[in-house]
């Protein structure tokens, strides 16, 4: 049998959309087919362990029929064909043998064939219905349950089985087989599983666990997910491995996974969104380096590094043993045709050598022993050593790497950190970049942010308790690796220029093999593309030609990630430059704006989220964010340490950010007890993803808040609905127990249509509007949203 549906695996996302604790509807829908028994989704309008204090008196239910522990899927992609397995083990929790029907709702973008369905491995027969046939079934249960979560599947052909029974206590595992044609997307392969609607359901799953094989006949290029923090594997030029693995978690987006093949050994994916062809479009461009290995014979190709290690007092204990190991792996993965020096130091600065040296067997044993011999005591004089490491990569031939270890404020020497970057900006060498490794919450993290800009390189955040051996292990590991030095990019529109800005990351330096380099940007122009990259490898000129295509116009939800993507990237850098170069009021307006459309907040924006924010009243807006944006101020301490750290989190983010019932990502909250307008620090800052390794490259860490670390929470609203919420391509903010479009100006919330669940009117819009009004019509609450222009108030049953 075959069907065109939506996704590879909507048949993954919906069957457990009536169970208790699982909010990852992965299959389809299980309907109850006896009477006095209803189908509403498992689950209440609020978790039952926070009630609202207005409680609305709702239709009876039946309770709650299943319970889910585990939900696993399995995928095997070769080409553009996948074959996919979902297996699922759901109990009766009742006290009765129970009646049940499978309906799985076929959405209409990508082909199935081979569906089988299995309750513990009997096969049951089943019917396809089309989608009008089909609409009348979902419109009746609709009607019948009064929940309006069942709306998303109206308009979407089924797949109907016989009834069969459940027991009471028992288990059963329920298995779903079927293979699907891939789209594309841009100019890549699209594998999804629509786990969004776990957004209905009450509880997080168990566990989840979703793992994958992709094979090509042509090399494989980018491997990508725009949408999880996916673990990928490549055995080999032609195959990659994936996993993703997750438990008690509620999914808050449809998984996805992108891939290209090709023959370059620098492979480049191009995906545009332009959803307003009278606005810039948004595009995302993907460069995986697959470069071979160094000839050792070649001078010419080695690498030049320095590894600079804080040993004054403050890094006494475990903190300089970790320091150590980490100089020794260093050490210990040099290659004969590699360079090196070591430089440590406190208040004065020692250096293994004062120049460049060949990494040979003896020179390698006499650094491990220089190491070894490392003791903390003493203040920090951070300027004369950058000085000595900056001096040490001057007439290097290839490029050089400086490794700066700080765990402290600069107290000898020069003092003034922005005059201590000026003179490194004018000391280093072309071709030298300097990565800084920020360690624990004393550190001036301003003075290495600014560091990071002057000398090409970045910043690492080591959190406090975490080791600083293995940051060090995975940089190493990175530049370690053959690279296309000296890399630029030129990107042309129907051969002009001029057609693309606001890149980020803006300069891309060196590319290493195996790393995966994400960049965002908008365009201006329509038409075919042609992006040259050229740069150096093993040192001889390299040039890399890709073709592509922006789109005029592109649908509006299908890749909105991309334009999330670059709203992350772009208020990290907006971050950065009101941090290193003062508040200025465009800056602070366009925070404001880009942090309200898509539901990023910060530190400063996160008033946004408070239920008594007007979130039309920009002048208001624009003086809370000032008040906050003060915090910057602080060069060390806990509370500047996070905000730099969530700084860098944003502008090498490696996926916008999705809708969640935590949406809120700032470092730190105001210090208990005190005024949202005064802007005060944290007393209890935590943990923070450590950003990714060089020039702009992500680490593959998703935006999220860290485990320890408070979000700058608003007052609390009067009932335990997320305060802010992305369905579909917009954002909704929870005022007064109503959820509000972003973009909603007074006058369309004073002037909105009013329209009642399940009344005529509320099946008029979707006969009407049909897609574009679906997601907003699945709410429990009252929901103001803009469609085409005109205010919609979805009023709850």
């Amino acid at each position: 049998m075959s069907r065109t549906i939506a996704t590879i695996a909507t048949c993954a996302s919906l069957c457990l959309s009536l169970f208790w604790i699982s909010p990852a509807q992965a299959q389809g829908l299980l309907i109850a087919s006896e009477p006095g028994i209803g189908d509403r989704l498992p689950r209440p309008i609020r978790p039952p362990w926070r009630p609202s204090p207005h409680p609305r008196p709702q239709p009876a239910t039946p309770g709650f029929l299943y319970d889910i522990a585990r939900l696993e899927i399995d995928a095997s992609v070769q080409g553009q064909i996948a074959k996919v397995q979902v297996d699922q083990t759901f109990k009766n929790v009742t006290s009765r043998t129970l009646q049940v029907k499978f309906i799985f709702p076929l959405p209409d973008d990508g082909a199935i064939d081979q569906m089988t369905f299995m309750v513990d491995g009997e096969e049951l027969t089943g019917r396809l219905l089309e989608a009008d046939k089909a609409r009348e079934i979902y419109e009746g249960y609709v009607r019948r349950s009064k929940d309006p979560a069942l709306v998303q599947w109206i308009g979407h052909g089924m797949f109907q089985t016989q009834v069969f029974p459940v027991p009471p206590g028992a288990e059963r595992t329920v298995t779903l087989q079927y293979s699907q044609i891939c789209r594309r997307s841009g100019s890549m392969n699209d594998w999804t599983l629509p786990l969004a609607p776990a957004q209905f359901t009450s509880q997080p799953i168990g566990e989840i666990v979703i793992r994958g094989r992709i094979r090509s006949d042509a090399k494989l290029g980018n491997v990508y997910s725009p949408t999880h923090e996916v673990a990928f594997d490549r055995r080999d030029d032609h195959r990659s491995e994936f996993k993703y693995a997750a438990k008690k978690h509620g999914p808050e987006s449809d998984f996805r996974v992108l891939w290209e093949a090709g023959d370059s050994p620098l492979q480049m994916s191009l995906i545009a969104h332009r959803p307003d062809p009278n606005e810039d479009g948004y595009f995302l461009m993907l460069l995986q380096p697959s470069l071979p290995e160094s000839d050792p014979a070649n001078a010419k190709v080695g690498k030049n590094i320095v590894v600079v290690v804080d040993k004054s007092g403050s890094m006494r204990g475990e903190k300089i043993e970790q320091a150590r190991r980490a100089s020794r792996y260093v050490v210990d993965q040099l290659k004969p045709q590699d360079q090196f020096t070591l430089i440590t130091y406190d208040s004065d600065v020692d250096s293994f050598n004062n120049d460049l040296i060949a990494a040979d067997p003896a020179t390698r044993d006499d650094a491990t022993d220089y190491i070894d011999s490392i003791l903390a005591g003493g203040s920090t004089n951070i300027d004369a050593a950058l000085s000595k490491a900056l001096a040490a990569t001057k007439g290097s031939d290839g490029p050089a790497y400086v490794v700066f270890m700080s765990d402290g404020q600069p107290t000898v020497g020069e003092k003034n950190g922005m005059k201590i970057a000026d003179k490194a900006s004018k000391q280093i060498a072309s071709g030298t970049r300097l990565f800084s490794l920020g360690i624990g919450h004393d550190v001036n993290s301003r003075l290495l942010d600014k560091l990071a800009e002057v000398c090409f390189g970045q910043t690492m955040y080591v959190r406090p308790g975490e080791p600083l051996d293995d940051v060090v292990k995975k940089l190493y590991d990175r530049i370690g690796a053959p690279a296309l030095t000296g890399a630029k990019l030129e990107i042309t529109v129907d051969g002009r220029q001029g057609a693309t800005r606001m890149l980020y990351p803006s300069e891309i330096y060196d590319l290493f093999s195996g790393d995966q380099l994400v960049i965002a940007g908008r365009y201006r122009r329509d038409g075919d593309v042609q992006i040259k990259l050229t740069g150096e490898f093993e040192g001889e000129s390299q040039e890399f030609v890709f073709d592509g295509k922006f789109a005029k116009q592109t649908d509006d939800s299908k890749n909105v990630f991309v334009e999330r993507l670059w709203a992350t990237r772009r208020i990290g850098q907006i971050i950065d430059e009101i941090d290193l170069y003062g508040e200025q009021s465009e800056l602070v307006d366009e925070l404001i704006l880009l942090s309200k459309k898509h539901g990023i907040l910060t530190p400063y924006t996160a008033y946004l989220a408070e239920e008594k924010t007007d979130l039309n009243d920009r002048t208001a807006g624009r003086e809370l964010a000032q008040v906050q944006l003060h915090r910057l101020h602080a060069e060390s301490g806990a509370d500047a340490f996070h905000q730099r750290s969530f700084k860098s989190q944003l502008k090498q983010a490696n996926r916008g950010i999705q809708s969640s019932n935590q949406p809120m990502i700032a470092p730190a909250a105001p210090a208990a007890g005190a005024s949202q307008s005064l802007g005060r620090p944290a007393a209890n800052a935590g943990n923070v993803a450590r950003p990714g390794v060089f020039g702009g490259k992500p680490s593959g860490s998703a935006i999220r808040p860290a485990p320890n670390m408070s979000a700058a929470e608003p007052e609390a609203p009067h009932s335990s609905l997320p305060r802010v919420k992305q369905i579909a391509t917009k954002t909704f903010y929870l005022k007064y127990n109503r959820y509000v479009d972003a973009e909603a100006t007074k006058e369309q919330i004073e002037a909105a249509t009013k329209v009642t669940q399940f009344s005529d009117a509320y099946f008029g819009l979707l006969d009407k509007l049909g897609k574009k009004m679906n997601p907003y019509l699945t709410e429990a609450v009252e929901i103001l949203v803009v469609v085409d222009d005109k205010p919609y108030l979805i009023l709850p049953h």
